[in-house]
């Protein structure tokens, strides 16, 4: 599907108002001291609960309850024990030892052992079906040392740490004696909180575990119910029969206004850009980039569209994200030089698509409209083209989309080797093609010091402002209608957390 959109006019951007959700009157729910059950809302349902097979968003809120990883990570985005109490790296990074936690038992009463650790990573890493084996390609082999887990890598690896809050760690016995499907069903943890039910598309309910070794669950049940449409969620928190609901920008007015419950937001990891493929005719020239860029007026796109929830964004890395540079400024909005450099470039009028997919992002249709008007003011032809979610990210994954394109990027561990690695380095899901880059991600890779590693990832924003390889656009915020009183913190990675 292709289509022009010029309708806007500046006049009209600027006097233009986000859609508001509907204004309905609510009591104000109001958590009690006797409420046990609390319901959080996703926005998709889980594929699986099976770690092995899911590493979506809404499952790794369910995983983070029901699981154990060999180490954590708390709202400040810093690595924490969990199973295991200790661990250290070798000079090289590339043999890790971690120590496991002694007394720690399954839902089921049988103890957490370091077979299990060992065969939770061998079964992801040997099986090609496994999501979460995607996490481990730098895994040669894991072992258990007595009460010890030694990984050896194929290359240094400093992130590792982080990396590994994302691997659950599953019982090797009822993994084996259930099968993966059943398993995924009603798996088997060491987690704060117990599936006793799920329901598709409807909820996924937790008990608290009472024999958990660590920080209890805070409330009894937790419930994530499925409710994917924004004015639903809205509506529901507002009512009651939601506790927490993760709020669109269109949303926020109105549901503030009424008063009923809390707004509680938090700046995420998640940055929305705009891409360019630098095999199209105009976008290889450097100076159409930087054109392109400083057309987009961030501020009036946030503050007229998206009410003003969001941050203009200066690199591919939120302030969340290890590896963010705070003396990067965003680019600023500079329409007449962005003309300039257009009529420089020899531009001929050839039309440029702009590729979105049609979910999965605030006022995604009406922010492409926006930014084709920009664009358009500045001198460039742009024709919109609006693809299925799906479609979108398999066109994103093989690099088939034809000029530009917006996407967004959250690196779950807060590490920016993870979208550098994956939208900078030459070969993988980006356009660009820069030996300095790769040479710079090699670097940091097997630095040890932290701080020495930040700043060769601060060069590597640099670069890819310089070069103009992508405009990042704003960064996301986690913005949520929350029964008042409810003892609840949002974090910067979205997971609802409740231990």
């Amino acid at each position: 599907m292709t289509r022009s959109a010029y309708r806007l006019t500046r006049r009209s951007l600027l006097l233009s108002t986000a859609v508001l959700a509907a204004g309905a009157a609510f009591a104000s729910p109001v958590l009690s001291q006797e409420q046990t059950t609390v319901r959080a809302a996703q926005v998709t349902d889980p594929t699986s609960l099976n770690p092995i097979y899911d590493t979506d968003l809404q499952s790794l809120n369910i995983f983070y309850s029901v699981f154990d990883q060999l180490v954590g990570m708390d709202n400040d985005g810093q690595v924490t024990p969990r199973l295991a109490t200790e661990w250290t790296a070798s000079d090289d990074l590339k043999t890790w030892t971690f120590t496991l936690r002694e007394g720690v038992t399954f839902h089921d009463g049988s103890p957490v052992t370091a077979e299990d650790v060992v065969f939770t990573f061998e079964t992801a890493m040997n099986d090609p079906a496994s999501r979460l084996g995607g996490y481990l390609t730098k895994v040669e082999s894991v072992t258990a040392e007595g009460n010890s887990i030694v990984i050896t890598l194929n290359q240094g690896y400093a992130p590792l740490d982080r990396q590994l809050t994302l691997v659950p760690i599953v019982s090797k016995a009822a993994y084996e004696a259930m099968g993966a499907d059943e398993y995924g069903r009603k798996p088997i943890g060491s987690g704060p909180y117990v599936v006793e039910s799920w329901v598709s598309d409807v909820a996924v309910t937790l008990q608290r575990n009472d024999n958990y070794w660590g920080n209890k669950g805070t409330y009894p049940t937790v419930i994530f119910q499925t409710v994917p449409d924004e004015t639903a969620r809205a509506n529901s928190v507002q009512s009651g029969d939601l506790d927490i609901a993760l709020l669109g920008p269109s949303s926020v007015p109105a549901v503030e206004g009424s008063g009923a419950v809390d707004i509680v937001s938090v700046q995420s990891n998640l940055v929305v850009y705009l891409g360019f493929n630098t095999g199209n005719t105009w976008l290889g020239d450097v100076n159409v980039r930087k054109a392109i860029d400083m057309a987009i007026d961030r501020q009036t796109l946030n503050d007229r569209l998206l009410n003003g929830l969001m941050t203009p964004a200066s690199q591919l890395l939120a302030p969340a994200t290890f590896g963010y540079d705070a003396a990067i400024a965003a680019t600023p909005f500079n329409l007449e030089e962005a003309k300039s450099l257009i009529a420089a470039s020899g531009y001929d009028g050839t039309p440029i698509p702009l590729t979105y997919p049609n979910t999965g992002l605030p006022q995604i249709d009406q922010m492409a409209q926006v930014l084709a008007f920009f664009l358009n003011e500045a001198g460039l032809q742009v024709t919109l083209e609006p693809q299925e979610a799906s479609t979108f990210i398999n066109n994103w994954f093989i690099r088939e989309l034809p000029g530009l394109y917006v996407f967004r990027f959250a690196p779950s561990v807060l590490d920016g080797d993870l979208p550098f690695s994956m939208l900078i380095r030459s070969g993988n899901q980006g356009f660009a093609e820069d030996t300095e880059i790769d040479a710079l991600l090699d670097r940091q890779l097997a630095e040890g010091d932290p701080a020495t590693r930040a700043a060769t990832l601060g060069e590597v924003s640099s670069i890819v402002n310089r070069d103009t390889y992508y405009a990042p656009l704003f960064i996301d915020t986690n913005t949520y209608g929350v029964t008042k009183g409810l003892d609840w913190t949002p974090r910067a990675d979205g997971m609802i957390v409740f231990n």
